[in-house]
Parts: structure tokens; sequence; C-alpha cells
């Protein structure tokens, strides 16, 4: 078997969005059917502040098992965490069948609609969030709210369109500048009326979905303000390891108790990931009875056709993308792989 070295300027809008998001749909899938497939994300911090992450999985869909891993710097900020460095994630391949090394991809993979649009591990987490949402948000949903106005809400605007037909967007971050850039950069390239705002409460109101795509590290909206039928995606994960280690205060949340508690459906990638990593999102409100773990339904359950999700349309559903998957990874990567050798890019190495 041939092995292969894709490097970074080679990823960069190698694959469409709408092809990333089946991708992640299959690996997640295989993952509800075989519990075996998929081990959660583990970090480790140093002093400095960089930290870096490991994802291991498998996809003998795809043909691959292996694993992602990336690092960054960062830095914690009261409300906030910021990455003054991203550096490359490397995925590393091996053949399903066999075991031999097929390939090793070094760069952030970006799509085909927003090549050079990088944030961490961006592609991956918009097309995990997109899955989840469109098992969970009613079908006829049409207007969105977005928080934040970054790379991630980039990519996940995309990656919502995928899945359901959109209309009407309106978007909030703290930055009025940022907002506005936001809108008149997504609004000709997604065909969509998106509507900067200016408070939150404007940002949920009348909307189909809500989707926080920060990095907030306090709730970005009240749960008090939600309607019926809304449907919310969130994706702010972890920081205990930087509790622990004593370089922040606090844990991180990017919603609040009440949007737990009134949330009739509540969908999330990885019920163990969210114990180990003790997240502040779903292990604490548990941990004081706000809500139990039973309560909760992996979106691989639902794709293996273990639940169904919601039930009517009136009801609140909430979808925590609590952490990427190493099964997310390795079917990204693989799909990838495949793209880089039909474009007869990348660089076999002699192994």
């Amino acid at each position: 078997m041939e092995t292969f070295l894709v490097s970074p300027h080679e990823v960069r809008g190698i694959v469409t969005m709408a092809e990333a998001v089946e991708a992640v749909r299959t690996g997640f899938r295989e993952w509800g059917e075989n519990p075996q497939l998929n081990a959660p994300r583990r970090r480790i911090h140093i002093p400095t502040g960089v930290r870096v992450s490991v994802h291991q999985g498998g996809v003998p869909a795809a043909g691959a098992t292996g694993l992602m891993t990336h690092c960054e710097w960062v830095k914690p900020m009261a409300e906030e965490q910021v990455y003054p460095r991203l550096n490359h994630p490397v995925i590393v391949l091996y053949d399903a069948a066999e075991g031999e090394l097929k390939g090793i991809i070094i760069g952030e993979i970006t799509c085909s609609e927003l090549p050079n649009n990088i944030a961490v591990t961006g592609l991956r987490t918009a097309a995990t969030s997109a899955v989840g949402t469109d098992l969970l948000a009613r079908q006829d949903a049409s207007t969105l709210g977005i928080f934040g106005a970054a790379g991630q809400a980039k990519n996940h605007l995309l990656a919502l369109m995928q899945v359901r037909k959109l209309k009407n967007v309106k978007v909030y971050s703290r930055n009025p500048e940022n907002r506005k850039r936001f809108a008149e950069e997504m609004g000709p390239l997604t065909n969509l009326n998106i509507t900067p705002v200016s408070s939150p409460q404007e940002a949920v109101r009348g909307v189909d979905i809500i989707l926080a795509a920060t990095n907030s590290s306090v709730p970005v909206f009240d749960g008090n303000w939600l309607e019926p039928g809304q449907h919310v995606t969130t994706i702010v994960g972890s920081n205990v390891g930087l509790v622990k280690g004593g370089f922040t205060a606090a844990k991180r949340r990017e919603i609040d108790d009440a949007t737990l508690a009134r949330s009739h459906v509540r969908g999330i990638v990885s019920v163990q990931q969210a114990i180990q990593d003790e997240q502040a999102d779903i292990f604490d409100p548990v941990s004081r009875g706000v809500i139990k773990w039973e309560q909760l339904i992996e979106i691989g359950a639902i794709l293996a056709g273990q639940d169904d999700g919601r039930t009517r349309a009136d009801q609140i559903s909430l979808y925590k993308n609590n952490a990427g998957q190493g099964v997310a990874d390795v079917a990204l990567g693989a799909l990838v792989l495949e793209k880089a050798k039909k474009k007869q890019a990348g660089q076999k190495l002699e192994v």
C-alpha cells in the first residue's frame, strides 16, 4: 500500500461543506452502531499555556482508522478564551483492513466555499454541529440566530445550510464591527438575508434555530427567552485542564442552566466526554440536579436508530457539540486523502 503525505496548502478548500457533513455523519452513525470505534478526546496542558489534544477513532465504512492531534497556545481571559497562536493539526490514517499506514495529513482542512477561513478544527466542528442540528431541529426550520462572528460562526452558517433551507439570519457579536463584517461577507456568499442585531435577546427572538459558535467562557443568552419549537446548538467544550492546572479560575460555559432545564430534548456528542472533562455546561448542572445523565441523547444513538430525538414540533431541543471526536476526524481525513490522490496532490512516502 502506498503512503501519502498531504501538506497544508493542499488541504485548503479540498472538500465542499456538504461532503464534509456527510463524511462526519457516516463516522457518527458507525460509532452509534459500535461503541468501540471511538475514544474520548484527551488533552494535556503545559505551564506556557500550550495544550495538545488527541482524537482517536475508526471508520470502517471509510476504510480507515487512526487519530487527529492538534496544538494551540491558549490564553484564558475573564469572559472568553483566545488563541495567540494556532498550529497545524495532523491526521494519521491507517488502513482499516490490515493496519498499514495510509497517509499523514498536515494542516487545517477548509471547505471550498471558504478556503481561507481558519479556525481551530473548524471544518470538523461545523460539520459535527450540522449533523446534530439536522437530527434535532424542526424539519421546517428556516430562520437562524447566530452568536459569534468569527471563523467558527462562518463555517457553521455554511454547514447548517446543508441540512436546512435557511432564509433569514440574525447575527450577534459583542463587537458591532465584527457582526457588521460577518453580514457583509457571508450575505453575498450564501445569498441569505443576514441582519446584524444589537442585543442577545434580539438574536434569540422569533428564530427557529439558535447557534452559539463563540469563544465565550460565560453564557451568551438567557434560556428563559427560548420559545416553543426552537432548537439550540452550542459548541464550547471544556477547559477543566486549565482550571486544575491553575491557569484560570473558572470552567467555561456557553449556555445557562435555564436552557438545559427548559429543553425537552437534549442531544450531545459524547456523554463520556462530558464526564471525563467535567464540562461546565453539562457536568456541573447534572451534579446540581438541573437535569439527569439519562436525559442526554448521543447523536450516534439517533443515527443508529436507537433513539428518536425530537418527537413534537413544539419541543425545545438542545444539541451540545461538546468536543471533537476521532470518528469525525478520521472520516474527514479519509475523504481528504482520496480527494488529494485524485488530484495527484500529496507526496508518496518511502516507508
